[in-house]
């Protein structure tokens, strides 16, 4: 025979109908109103429901919870959300606590209850209502100004047009055999290159000048519109393709700029091709090209500034592929002997990329070359990087400058300031602030960059100490990468 403890635990795991949260059902706020023999009109948020019952929450009325008790009636006892009425009737009250300031009312509703299935159908309605008047309000688009709108139409029909029609010209040679098939769309891509060079310079320069005073906020709005309607044909590029995808975490990793150093005629298709011949044909790559002669050319003359036999001390930091390097030793093997190079990334595939095509040409010409994988941070930390990296006679960087705040250019540029020789040149690239091509990186592949005035490199530069015997700012042909030239 079961005691009375026994008794009470039984009724402790009694099993409870399941009660639905009323923010789950996405019908917006749930109110229930009623009459109460004691409290009068009542008016309420509805917590929780399940077919037959609810809990009610009165707010500010947790002082005269002794006027109610379980049992009692509501009268005219009605549930109801946005969409209509989901209850008319009567309940009773069940259980009474009290919250704060309100009053929690568990109460069993009489008839048939509540219809659970109409419950569901209208908040599926509901919430299917809202996603469909959100993807209409983003399908209008009425942050865009209907210019810019205009403007991307017409180049998206432009590329469609061109990719319809290269699409078909090669599809044309298919059947013939490859040596023709090759030097057609050879001819092919030579016709059409300049036609589609000239076309996309006329868009961006259309861009620069529609977004050129655009607040922050217009920027990121029309970025996205933009994106939305044109990656899917800037995508057969593979160039603009990785710099939107940026694998690596940024654009501009190593194998970018291996690909603005080989064939540009990259891509699955012809229409790729010749949008790759653009995208590696614009103002800003073809400067980045310069590069590889201009950093050559410094890194030859501070060798030929050695008087002695011994080797000149060169740094690049965020190497990347380190091409100017090749450029050096292929064009200029007598060098091998009286250089040695320490290239610094913190990319490992950029080293291991550089291993391999350098290596040889070190052992080929006696020229000494360090790879070293290494992070920025650790360069900003070392206490005195002379004595991490060794005094150097030439440092320089190429590209990395470009993504550095002023904070952490400052505080960089001194750090490789100070493991300079005496004498030594420090040169730092960085992307010219009237650089042609910025929008069409920011706007096309989401790559942004630090774009500097020469008055503000020079600034940032006054902070080194000891003061430089020299700083200036030079750039490469086409004047779109200064170079801050610091010599200690």
């Amino acid at each position: 025979m079961r005691g009375p403890a026994a008794t009470r635990d039984t009724r402790s795991q009694r099993l409870r109908a399941r009660r639905i949260r009323v923010e789950g059902l996405r019908l917006g706020e749930v109110t229930a109103s009623a009459h109460h023999a004691s409290l009068g009109e009542v008016k309420a948020q509805v917590e929780d429901l399940s077919l037959h019952g609810m809990a009610l929450v009165v707010p500010g009325i947790a002082a005269q919870a002794h006027l109610v008790m379980s049992g009692d009636r509501l009268e005219l006892l009605r549930v109801e959300c946005a969409d209509g009425t989901l209850f008319d009737g009567s309940g009773a009250v069940r259980r009474v606590t009290e919250r704060g300031a309100d009053l929690v009312l568990g109460t069993e509703l009489e008839s048939e209850g509540i219809d659970l299935g109409e419950l569901y159908r209208r908040g599926a309605r509901r919430s299917f209502a809202e996603r469909w008047h959100a993807s209409q309000l983003v399908a209008r688009y009425p942050e865009i100004p209907a210019e810019f709108k205009s403007w991307v139409a017409d180049l998206r029909s432009y590329l469609e047009s061109i990719r319809d029609f290269l699409d078909a010209e090669e599809r044309a040679v298919e059947s013939v055999d490859l040596l023709t098939r090759s030097e057609t769309l050879r001819t092919y891509l030579d016709e059409v290159g300049p036609h589609l060079l000239a076309a996309m310079g006329e868009a961006v320069a259309a861009l620069a000048a529609m977004v050129r005073d655009f607040d922050e906020q217009q920027h990121a709005a029309c970025r996205a519109f933009c994106r939305r309607q044109l990656a899917p044909l800037f995508a057969h590029s593979p160039f603009m393709r990785r710099a939107h995808e940026k694998p690596l975490g940024y654009a501009g990793d190593y194998e970018m700029m291996n690909m603005l150093y080989r064939e540009h005629a990259e891509g699955a298709s012809l229409f790729g091709q010749a949008l790759n011949t653009y995208a590696t044909q614009e103002a800003a790559a073809r400067a980045n090209i310069n590069r590889l002669e201009y950093l050559s050319r410094r890194i030859r003359e501070a060798v030929e500034a050695r008087r002695t036999g011994a080797r000149v001390q060169v740094a690049s930091i965020g190497c990347g592929p380190a091409r100017e390097i090749g450029f050096l030793l292929e064009r200029w093997p007598e060098i091998g002997p009286r250089l040695d190079v320490a290239l610094i990334d913190q990319e490992e595939r950029s080293i291991e990329y550089c291993e391999r095509t350098l290596a040889p040409l070190a052992t080929q010409t006696g020229a000494r070359i360090q790879f070293i994988r290494e992070s920025i941070r650790r360069l900003l930390t070392a206490r005195q990087l002379s004595q991490t990296l060794g005094a150097r006679d030439f440092i320089y960087s190429a590209g990395l400058f470009d993504y550095l705040n002023e904070r952490t250019f400052t505080a960089l540029l001194s750090a490789l300031y100070d493991a300079l020789v005496l004498g030594g040149l420090l040169a730092v690239g960085n992307v010219a602030l009237h650089n042609p091509s910025r929008w069409a990186m920011e706007y096309f592949s989401e790559w942004f960059l630090h774009h500097r005035s020469p008055e503000a490199l020079r600034r940032l530069a006054e902070p080194l100490v000891p003061a430089p015997s020299s700083v200036e700012v030079d750039a490469e042909p086409l004047g779109l990468n200064y170079f801050l030239l610091v010599r200690r």
